[in-house]
């Protein structure tokens, strides 16, 4: 593979984000669109002693002695023969606070983010605390969306392997096999009707629909836009585009916006989509300012809220997170909060408040932490998560949009009373985030 020969259009990333240097520009013909590109200080080819082991893991030493966002506190000498792979490499060096720096396949990263596509059978499951599987999500045009499976679906048996016997000693990664287009998978499902059925997939290309559901609830008297958002991908501006023209002719006055899945994505469709609701013409409004570390002052930028067709004079948002939202979505709602009257229901967010520069190398992508994010009133830094205002469980038995389900009642009503329900704040302590111990393009990408 050699991405250096493709010309690949490309787009600021949050909380993967970077920006342009004449290096960029030498090493591949990126056409910039909207606000972003990549930073880059090594070649991604494959030829030579370059991309040795240990050249790999002096590359991600140097990268994060003056890209890092907590260089100071980095190991200034390294045996580079002591670390059988760059992923130890990095590993080993990032600070105790940071859960989220990490080394991902170059093509699959460009695939993700630029195209909206992966190699999947396109669904995302959630292992409940009785060991019983359900289905969480699906994309539309992927082999799980051909095959019928829907939210709420329990996955009982896998290649003729039931679920406790994979998830206590053969694992996900190894039962769903590689990412390779035509690589199949049998599975027993039982549906939300009670039937079994069996179901075949073979993985194939998956373009992600990053809207999973939207629809217009009357609540009371108001008219209630309500939109499930799953990823900040490049290919969702197109998405949000004809939602909110859809919201804007319904005459919405409030939103329910549904994150509790979303594990961010791109900063300019995390702006767009803050600026989609709230209707201002002020062009010092600050959605955003991301700071580097001082080294690298040149590259803090600042994010303004746009000016867009079919934006929204919105009254109140009410946001869905849980213990899976992250980063473009947390600052979302950290970029909204000094303008709208905002309530989270729900659990608390990841905690993530700090964003990264891709940089290449070798057919990989390194995405350590550069830099943090703050709103207009200087706010960030929320590494403990955002809390939920109210408290509200997922439940896999609602499909989007039921009103009956416990996460978006307890949104309807914030939203009409803009308090909590009695459960809801009863729910708020019961309801603990579990921090995870690292991130991945896979807590972006969502699904198998």
């Amino acid at each position: 593979m050699q991405l250096a020969d493709k010309s690949i259009t490309t787009e600021r990333l949050l909380f993967l984000a970077g920006n342009k240097t004449n290096q960029m520009l030498n090493y591949r013909n990126i056409i910039t669109v909207l606000l972003c590109s990549l930073l880059l200080s090594c070649s991604g080819g494959n030829s030579g002693d370059e991309c040795s082991i240990p050249e790999q893991n002096r590359f991600v030493h140097e990268l994060l002695l003056d890209q890092y966002f907590w260089y100071q506190e980095v190991e200034p000498t390294l045996n580079y023969k002591d670390f059988d792979s760059p992923e130890q490499t990095l590993d080993f060096l990032k600070v105790d606070i940071d859960r989220f720096s990490y080394i991902a396949d170059a093509e699959e990263f460009y695939n993700l983010f630029t195209q909206g596509q992966v190699i999947k059978y396109g669904f995302s499951f959630l292992v409940q605390s009785d060991n019983t599987v359900q289905i969480r999500y699906i994309f539309d045009d992927s082999a799980a969306g051909r095959a019928g499976l829907q939210r709420g679906d329990s996955i009982l048996s896998i290649n003729n392997q039931p679920v406790a016997q994979i998830i206590s000693t053969i694992g996900w990664e190894a039962i769903f096999g590689p990412d390779e287009e035509g690589y199949p998978v049998d599975m027993l499902v039982r549906k939300s009707t009670g039937d079994i059925v069996d179901i075949h997939m073979e993985k194939s290309v998956v373009n992600i629909n990053t809207v999973l559901h939207r629809s217009i609830i009357e609540n009371g008297s108001d008219k209630v836009a309500y939109l499930v958002f799953n990823s900040f991908l490049s290919t969702s501006i197109a998405e949000l585009t004809e939602v909110f023209a859809e919201f804007k002719a319904a005459a919405v006055n409030k939103m329910v916006l549904d994150l509790r899945y979303n594990g961010g994505g791109s900063v300019t469709v995390a702006q767009y989509l803050a600026s989609w609701m709230l209707n201002t013409s002020a062009t010092t409004d600050l959605f955003a300012l991301l700071k580097h570390n001082d080294k690298h002052q040149d590259l803090n930028q600042q994010y303004f809220f746009k000016s867009l067709q079919n934006e929204l004079a919105l009254e109140q948002i009410t946001v869905i997170t849980t213990g899976a939202t992250a980063s473009a979505s947390e600052m979302v709602i950290n970029g909204l909060k000094p303008f709208v009257d905002i309530k989270t229901v729900g659990a608390t967010t990841v905690g993530k408040p700090v964003g990264m520069n891709p940089t290449e190398f070798c057919d990989k992508m390194i995405l350590p932490i550069t830099f943090s994010g703050y709103n207009q009133d200087g706010e960030g830094e929320f590494f403990d998560g955002i809390a939920a205002n109210c408290g509200a469980e997922d439940n896999l038995d609602f499909a989007f949009g039921d009103t009956q389900d416990p996460m978006l009642k307890e949104a309807l009503f914030v939203s009409l009373n803009n308090v909590c329900s009695s459960s809801a704040i009863a729910q708020k302590t019961a309801i603990n985030k579990t921090a995870k111990p690292s991130y991945s393009l896979q807590d972006i990408i969502g699904v198998y």
